[in-house]
């Protein structure tokens, strides 16, 4: 099923369905929700790692293009793409930095990749 365009909901929009909403079925998927980006986040940071073992083991398994690079930067525009998320109980500040600074550098990277592309087909 394709999905039509849409701007997902922020992490403000949904607390205030759940403060206004009593429906059990709306909670429910507002929990769905938060959860699906909360497994984002975790599969964003078990990513991370697996791109920085292969870079130790074979650079070539973490160039452009290759099947791990491109899952790196997708889950990266997805996070970007879905606003804040609250995951602090879950993550120091210090963490949050970091993890936001790591976000930027691979948008930047997907941009780069993105505007040779464009270029090439120019």
């Amino acid at each position: 099923m394709r999905l039509p365009p849409f701007e997902p909901p922020t992490l403000a929009e949904l607390r205030a369905w759940w403060r206004t909403r009593d429906e059990q079925a709306v909670q429910r998927l507002i929990l769905e929700i938060q959860r699906q980006r909360l497994t984002l986040l975790e599969l964003r940071s078990l990513i991370d790692g697996g791109v920085q073992q292969a870079r130790a083991s074979d650079r070539t398994l973490v160039e452009r293009g290759e099947p791990l690079m491109t899952l790196r930067i997708r889950i990266a525009q997805e996070v970007l793409r879905v606003g804040d998320i609250d995951d602090t109980r879950q993550m120091s500040r210090a963490e949050q930095e970091r993890l936001a600074v790591r976000t930027e550098s691979q948008m930047e990277y997907a941009r780069e990749g993105r505007l040779r592309r464009q270029r090439r087909n120019i």
